[in-house]
């Protein structure tokens, strides 16, 4: 459990650090209004659902040099690694293409309010140019990550939060001698800070010695370019499925009021700045189980999930306290708009109920994919949210009339149902990884 704290701690306070970026551009923007909110919300959805499934493809590199790693291949981490970069660039362009040109009529053909589609479409297009330096920047971390190393990025996420608030301020609302430029400005931070982040991990690759060997040009084999694939696309799919359904919930609360997306904004950015410690855990719990498997220790690979999940109890627990006793205070703090205030609260309250499940099914999936299992950690989340969760949300809140809670406790049935079906495999990664090995 130590080890993996001191693992996770810089992990979580890095991940924490880029949610906190979204949240100050949600309380920043929530000061121009209910429609640019529900505007970016909408925006942030759609956007996000889609980067997750670039970005799972790349991570497929935290198992892959993880395990390199515990075997003490110094030449495969770094094979890995450019691959990783190689992929990234590649998986950008279509990306940017569709946030640049197919965004906008996707969202206006999905009967959102028209001046809520206006401000969505101004946010994606700067958005949009900080795509490469997202995908850079995940190859870069899950190198250094699977190292042992989770300080760097840490400092450098702290330093870009600094950056955001700037920007943030002057670009919004036209301080410092900047041009107001509303929601655009909150684009062009966000994208600012992403080639930021990028460029100094970079350097810090670049310029350390520690990572001279993993700099040294190797050949990256095609059969590498194929793992990256059969470990990548269902873990970029595990995340598309899970973040498409806050995505899908976001369409059901536009078709509410403007008033109900801003609220879900606010709530699921609260929501998601918890739910990065866990995934901070479950990345350590990754690199843990990923390093035993490959030195050929699955004991140790199982104690270290166990221990993930015990820690990830712990911390899910307190976020879960802090949004039922503290929830309208939260949402009031981001905006003055009554209406917002009151469903916001309602959300919250459901958030708080799903803190653990939630934590649960993010570490189990880390651990399953540092075993080299990516097939699961999707099927469940097929399963939990699109067969069931979804379906139930829907039902909830058009059928019996629940309103916007009918959303977030259709959500909250989809996380509880991923996380006992990945707690079941998890149990197993000691036998899995024996059958490997032999």
């Amino acid at each position: 459990m130590w080890l993996l704290l001191l693992l996770a701690g810089p992990v979580a306070i890095a991940r924490v650090s880029n949610l906190t970026m979204g949240l100050v551009d949600t309380w920043m923007v929530g000061r121009l209004g209910a429609a640019e909110l529900a505007g970016v919300a909408l925006a942030d959805a759609c956007f996000f659902t889609f980067m997750v499934f670039t970005v799972g493809i790349v991570r497929a590199l935290d198992p892959l040099i993880s395990q390199a790693h515990g075997a003490g291949d110094p030449k495969r981490c770094a094979a890995s690694w450019r691959g990783g970069l190689r992929l990234g660039l590649l998986l950008s362009a279509p990306l940017m293409a569709l946030l640049l040109f197919g965004m906008g009529p996707i969202l206006a053909a999905l009967g959102q309010d028209p001046l809520v589609v206006k401000h969505a479409q101004a946010y994606l297009v700067p958005i949009a140019f900080g795509v490469p330096a997202q995908l850079l920047y995940v190859a870069n971390a899950c190198l250094i990550q699977s190292l042992g190393d989770t300080r760097p990025p840490m400092v450098i996420a702290l330093f870009a939060n600094l950056l955001n608030v700037f920007l943030d301020y002057a670009l919004i609302f036209g301080n410092f001698g900047f041009p107001e430029l509303g929601v655009v400005g909150s684009g062009i931070a966000s994208a600012a800070c992403r080639w930021f982040m990028c460029l100094l991990l970079f350097a810090w690759i670049l310029f350390g010695s520690r990572y001279a060997p993993y700099r040294v040009r190797v050949p990256v084999p095609s059969r590498l370019y194929a793992q990256f694939l059969r470990l990548g696309v269902p873990i970029g799919l595990s995340h598309a499925f899970e973040v498409g359904a806050f995505a899908l919930a976001s369409i059901f609360l536009g078709w509410i009021s403007r008033e109900a997306l801003a609220a879900h904004q606010i709530a699921i950015k609260m929501s998601a700045t918890a739910f990065m410690v866990a995934v901070a855990i479950g990345v350590a719990t990754s690199i843990r189980v990923g390093n035993g498997i490959g030195a050929g220790q699955p004991e140790g690979a199982q104690r270290s999930a166990w221990a993930g999940v015990g820690i990830g109890l712990v911390v899910m627990a307190f976020s879960g306290i802090w949004f039922w006793q503290g929830g309208r205070w939260i949402v009031s703090s981001f905006t003055a708009d009554p209406e917002v205030i009151a469903i916001g609260a309602g959300l919250m309250a459901v958030a708080a109920a799903f803190q653990l499940t939630d934590g649960i099914q993010a570490i189990a999936s880390g651990a399953l994919r540092g075993a080299g299992d990516t097939l699961m950690p999707m099927t469940a989340q097929i399963l939990a949210h699109w067969g069931i969760g979804i379906p139930c949300a829907y039902y909830f809140t058009f059928t019996l009339g629940w309103g916007p809670v009918g959303v977030w406790w259709g959500l909250a049935l989809g996380l509880t149902l991923a996380a006992a079906f990945l707690l079941i495999p998890m149990a197993r990664i000691r036998s899995r990884a024996a059958i490997k090995r032999d």
